[in-house]
């Protein structure tokens, strides 16, 4: 039992993929109900006798494999990448694994039927009239559900790649360049090209000489990075942080309050809390 699930582990090391194997079993098990009530309505309907539990059976046992399988379709998506130099060998690797993967479902269930249908019914399960043509059909309905399964687990695999990547470049760049997270882009900015900031809900916007970012990131979160990056920035008022060094002259009001005005024209409020800051430089 321990290696089973140490194997399954393997196979989904990564939490994203563990919660897409809990949701495609929801919703496989929400098929095998609708399919074996679909069945029983439909005979009620013709008049035909049948026994309820059979439906349900067939189906359940059809759903065990296909859940089963899914582990193993995500060991293989991750080590077959689908970019400009593996593409050929993904997709002929992945026509063969469908195979593989209709071959061990239909096998599984047949052999899972034959198990029950001796055991309760004490009666002999038969699944295949004539073989090539039966495979054919089952073949077509799991090459479907194959497609389906590699398509979400790359389709989880580039998301978390994409989140990955604009994690890895709110980090400082090696050309001394700072990147950050703006809507569905990346942007860079140098250090030294930073005015100031303005607290905006969730997100800040960063002000530089010649633009305007929003960026998805706290105050004080860019104040750390600008600060390992050797910018001195000082905060002057609850909403607003600014490059010390970027400051031309600081205007005070009557009100205790202040108008910072900046190398290119800005002007920034500063409140009378954050005075102090100011003073130290001068103002």
């Amino acid at each position: 039992m321990i290696s089973l699930r140490k194997f399954y582990r393997a196979c989904l090391p990564s939490r994203n993929e563990r919660f897409l194997w809990g949701v495609v079993s929801v919703v496989t098990l929400v098929i095998v109900a609708v399919n074996a009530l679909s069945i029983l309505t439909e005979a009620a309907r013709r008049g035909d006798s049948l026994d309820a539990r059979t439906p349900w059976i067939t189906e359940a046992t059809s759903a065990v494999f296909i859940i089963l399988l899914f582990p193993l379709v995500s060991w293989f998506v991750r080590r077959l990448t689908l970019d400009a130099a593996g593409m050929k060998k993904a997709v002929i690797a992945h026509l063969g694994l469908s195979i593989a993967f209709s071959a061990i479902h239909v096998a599984g269930m047949v052999g899972l039927r034959k198990l029950i249908f001796w055991g309760f019914f004490d009666s002999n399960y038969s699944f295949l009239d004539v073989v090539w043509r039966d495979a054919l059909y089952e073949y077509r309905k799991d090459v479907v559900t194959y497609i389906m399964f590699v398509s979400l687990l790359y389709l989880v695999q580039a998301l978390v790649r994409r989140e990955e990547a604009l994690q890895e470049g709110t980090r400082q760049t090696p050309d001394k360049r700072l990147a950050f997270k703006s809507g569905s882009e990346l942007i860079w900015i140098k250090p030294c090209d930073f005015l100031y900031a303005k607290a905006a809900g969730n997100y800040v916007e960063l002000y530089t000489a010649n633009a305007m970012h929003l960026v998805r990131l706290s105050m004080t979160g860019l104040e750390r990075q600008l600060t390992d990056a050797g910018v001195n920035v000082i905060r002057i008022h609850r909403s607003f942080t600014v490059n010390a060094e970027c400051i031309l002259s600081v205007k005070p009001k009557s009100d205790g309050d202040a108008e910072v005005v900046l190398q290119d024209g800005s002007k920034v409020p500063a409140s009378r809390r954050y005075r102090a800051q100011l003073s130290a430089l001068g103002g």
